[in-house]
């Protein structure tokens, strides 16, 4: 396995009745004389008993009040479905301008801008504080897929190219108006955390990852085939635009 790297630049960059009654009675004597007999006495008239008094009426009962209605209980909601999750993402396929890797710009960007978000130290070119995320850049992709196109159909490893270009060319033919620009290459890698790996554990492609001047990324990779010296051609490319 093979790594480069060059750089330029062109400036700085969550709520009882009760009752009673009675009665009466009498007497009598004798003689020689004839006695008048004397009446019998009348008796006194039994006075008639009082009647009894009617019972008082009973007052009629008052009706029992009617019990008070139960309300029927208050139905509680149904409660709502929890919602479905997310579906996971798709995986991205891979095309030949990614070695057939899927998952190959998000897993490059995720790798790069979790170095660059923690900082790093770079060896000899120094240690770099955190730097902000790089964007993917559609431009700067095909400049850097032109690249290993060409180290793959030339059997070759530079940063030169085939016709004498250099990186920032290549990138201005793509389109890109840069202000500044770097480039890594690799070759021999088979996945994207190995190439990663390989350029931060290098110091020079460690400082290109790291430069927080550069806000713009595009990264190609091209299998090799039977007559070629690697098995995949690694371009990444860096910039910042005007």
């Amino acid at each position: 396995m093979s790594i480069s790297r060059i750089s330029w630049s062109g400036a700085g960059l969550a709520v009882l009745l009760s009752a009673c009654g009675g009665g009466g009675g009498g007497g009598g004597g004798d003689s020689t004389t004839p006695t008048p007999v004397a009446a019998a006495p009348v008796p006194a008239p039994t006075p008639a008993p009082a009647p009894a008094p009617s019972p008082a009426p009973s007052p009629a009962p008052s009706p029992a009040p009617a019990p008070a209605p139960t309300p029927a209980p208050t139905p509680s909601p149904a409660p709502s479905p929890a919602p479905a999750p997310a579906p996971a993402p798709a995986p991205v396929a891979g095309t030949r301008a990614t070695c057939q890797l899927t998952n190959f710009q998000s897993e490059l960007l995720t790798l790069v801008n979790r170095y660059r978000a923690a900082g790093a130290s770079c060896g000899s070119e120094g240690n770099f504080a955190p730097a902000a995320a790089l964007r993917w850049q559609d431009s700067i992709a095909q400049a850097a897929l032109k690249h290993s196109d060409d180290m793959q159909s030339g059997n070759f490893f530079s940063h030169t190219g085939s016709d004498g270009s250099s990186a920032g060319q290549r990138m201005s033919a793509a389109g890109y108006s840069w202000r500044a620009w770097g480039e890594n290459i690799a070759a021999g890698q088979s996945s994207v955390s190995s190439v990663v790996a390989g350029w931060m554990n290098s110091p020079g492609h460690c400082a290109n990852l790291m430069n927080p001047g550069f806000t713009d990324i595009g990264v190609a990779c091209v299998k090799g085939g039977s007559g070629n010296t690697y098995g995949t051609y690694w371009t990444m490319d860096l910039g910042t635009p005007r």
